[in-house]
């Protein structure tokens, strides 16, 4: 374990606990009373294993480059869920004494002093680690693509020195310089001088391959946005056959993995109803206040696991007849349709919440690939290879595109993010992109 991850562990565990106890000497005026310490003492180990059970799976010990409301958002429902945890765990210990007052002083101030040492330990990292500079690999408008994206984060994070592309490409275009062809790779990597490379998709295997040797050989970070092939070879496992050395490469999921899942969307589903009852009354009410002549509810054709259609059901967050005069048309971050009230639900979500009735019924998983309507299906499979193979799971409320990409993320970049899924289908591994779509619902920029 690298010293800068021991030193985040201890800092966040002693911290969540001299929240509580600042909460008790606020509580109590600065003399605590014997039997209430006690109680908090009894149950500290549970909610510190919670607090870094939380923090574990909100990925805040893994090394990376995170934007700090990525890491503001995660800390926002370590503090929620920790606090929540708190006070079951000291009504199933029976630790009465235990005030359910601390425990709502302790959750600002827990969010307070982890937020303070956790933004002094980003700005440290950023500044230890430095702008990490790449050079980017591929044909000339995928490398435009992925170089633009990159750019967008504001150079705090990432800076393109410039392309390697194909003979004769960008000639003309100065957006980001051109820094060789393929086949004078090596003269761009020692002029430039960069500590990483992106490899983007449609990069023929067997130049990456050539390529990948000169790269390896001045020990540079490299990243491959992944193509079906690739993704297909995650999770391989070695072995052999009569000594011969192999991968076994399994395929993707054709099927659920098991009773497991059906048996968590049934019972997440039903506690989940009571919470979402009456919000979906609350926001019917508001929906109806600002159109009184529209519908609540807005019901719309789907593609489920198998290429079966159908209707998943949302409150309706645009006006009313939303695309008589433009047809199917996918909705944008600004799209003047939507009215004020539908803002606020899509923010909050709330206006997913009559989903749960699809789950329960079987339409629809927890997690698993978004839904998208038969029109934008019927495009996607002319313009992305192998978009079919998604509706080989179960369609989801959220999933890992959800998690891990943007609002702006291509359907073709959500397809790889299904297809990893796929790969790494598990009780685990939803437990965990639950987590995560609290995060991003906090995030403005995540995918819808």
């Amino acid at each position: 374990m690298r010293w800068t991850k021991l030193v985040k562990i201890l800092g966040d565990l002693f911290l969540i606990n001299f929240s509580f106890y600042l909460a008790f000497l606020i509580r109590f005026h600065g003399r605590i009373p014997h039997a209430n310490w006690e109680a908090y003492w009894t149950t500290a180990f549970w909610i510190t294993l919670v607090a870094f059970i939380l923090l574990y799976s909100y990925g805040l010990y893994v090394g990376g480059r995170y934007q700090w409301i990525e890491i503001f958002a995660a800390l926002v429902w370590v503090v929620v869920l920790t606090t929540l945890s708190g006070i079951a765990l000291s009504y199933m210990l029976q630790k009465y004494a235990f005030p359910r007052s601390v425990f709502l002083l302790t959750a600002p101030l827990q969010l307070l002093l982890l937020s303070v040492w956790r933004y002094a330990v980003w700005r440290y990292s950023i500044w230890r680690q430095g702008v990490l500079t790449l050079v980017v690999i591929g044909p000339y408008d995928a490398a435009v693509r992925r170089a633009r994206q990159l750019h967008s984060e504001g150079g705090r994070l990432y800076r393109v020195l410039g392309l390697v592309v194909e003979p004769g490409a960008g000639a003309t275009r100065i957006e980001f310089p051109v820094l060789g062809t393929y086949e004078e790779l090596a003269k761009a990597l020692d002029n430039s001088r960069p500590r990483a490379v992106l490899f983007c998709d449609g990069l023929p295997l067997a130049l990456r391959e050539r390529m990948l040797r000169e790269i390896t050989a001045r020990n540079l970070a490299v990243f491959i946005v992944p193509d079906f092939y690739e993704i297909l070879l995650s999770q391989a496992r070695i072995g052999q056959l009569d000594g011969i050395p192999i991968l076994r490469v399994d395929g993707f999921t054709s099927a659920p993995l098991g009773a497991w899942k059906r048996i968590f969307d049934i019972a997440l589903s039903l506690c989940l109803g009571v919470i979402a009852i009456p919000l979906i009354l609350l926001a019917a009410i508001a929906i109806k206040l600002e159109s009184p002549g529209g519908p609540v509810f807005y019901r719309q054709q789907r593609v489920g696991q198998g290429g079966r259609v159908f209707q998943l059901a949302k409150l309706r967050t645009m006006v009313p007849d939303a695309e008589k005069l433009t047809g199917p048309v996918l909705a944008s971050a600004k799209d003047p349709r939507i009215t004020r009230v539908g803002r606020v639900l899509r923010a909050t979500r709330i206006d997913e919440l009559p989903q749960l009735w699809n789950v329960l019924k079987g339409d629809m998983s927890f997690i698993g690939p978004r839904p998208e309507r038969p029109v934008f299906v019927e495009q996607f499979r002319k313009e992305v290879p192998g978009y079919d193979w998604r509706h080989r799971l179960p369609v989801g409320i959220t999933g890992l595109a959800q998690v891990l990409g943007r609002y702006s993320t291509t359907p073709a970049d959500k397809l790889r993010y299904d297809l990893l899924y796929a790969k790494t289908l598990s009780p685990l591994n939803d437990a965990q992109i639950l987590l995560h779509t609290l995060k991003v619902m906090l995030m403005r920029d995540k995918a819808s």
